[in-house]
């Protein structure tokens, strides 16, 4: 896969043998944290796209690994340098997250999916349920959140989309459905959110970049929201 242009949050990157070399040097070789860098290489597993600081030198990006219980369920802040990233890659489809449910939960679940994709959106399970079934190790917990990356275009297919999972929510035994709503600009903002400002329960609602955090107060959404430049799928 080639690298999008810009790099953006919960994108997934593996790096070459080069670019691990450089962030092991920077760790002491016994410490947990280089010990557990070392397996997570191993392994090849990926590591997720944070939110970039400004302080950030061309070409570096800042990026996360959540450690899973057993190795102490820490979450480590790298810088990595972009050129040496192999792949990119997303989370994996929320359709998935079924095998970590209820039994009883399962054909409501893909029912749930499969109605969020006939209003465009193929959404991705990221957070506790996500990095365990990228990895195969334990994160989920109990009380741990399903969070949920939903990419959309426009605010009536978000407001469609929040109508489903607000709906969802109220299904015994299922975990708190939270998440973001993703839009083509690198907006994010979490669906619960969304909703309480959609609905005037609240004033204001907190938007994520990539680059940054934003506050906006006014009303005002555009139905088909800009695309960013030079970006494509990941």
């Amino acid at each position: 896969m080639t690298a999008p242009l810009p790099a953006r949050r919960h994108h997934l990157i593996t790096l070459d043998s080069p670019a691990w070399d450089q962030v092991l040097a920077d760790l002491e070789p016994s410490s947990h944290a280089s010990l557990s860098l070392q397996q997570w290489q191993a392994r090849g597993w990926p590591l997720v796209v944070s939110r970039q600081p400004g302080e950030l030198r061309h070409g570096q990006l800042q990026v996360g690994i959540p450690l899973p219980t057993d190795w102490g369920r820490q979450r480590l802040s790298l810088i990595v340098p972009q050129a040496r990233s192999l792949a990119w890659g997303c989370f994996p489809p929320a359709h998935e997250a079924q095998t970590l449910l209820l039994v009883s939960l399962a054909q409501d679940w893909l029912s749930l999916c499969q109605q969020m994709q006939a209003h465009g959106c193929t959404a991705q399970v990221y957070g506790s349920y996500g990095w365990e079934l990228i990895t195969g190790q334990g994160y989920v917990r109990e009380g741990s959140d399903l969070d949920l990356l939903l990419p959309v275009q426009c605010a009536t297919q978000a407001d469609r989309l929040v109508q489903l999972l607000h709906a969802a929510s109220e299904w015994p035994g299922l975990p708190r459905l939270d998440g973001e709503l993703l839009f083509p600009d690198d907006a994010a903002i979490a669906w619960r959110e969304w909703q309480q400002w959609r609905s005037g329960a609240s004033s204001k609602v907190m938007i994520k970049h990539t680059h940054g955090l934003r506050i906006q107060a006014h009303s005002d959404w555009p139905e088909h929201a800009p695309a960013l430049e030079s970006s494509h799928a990941a």
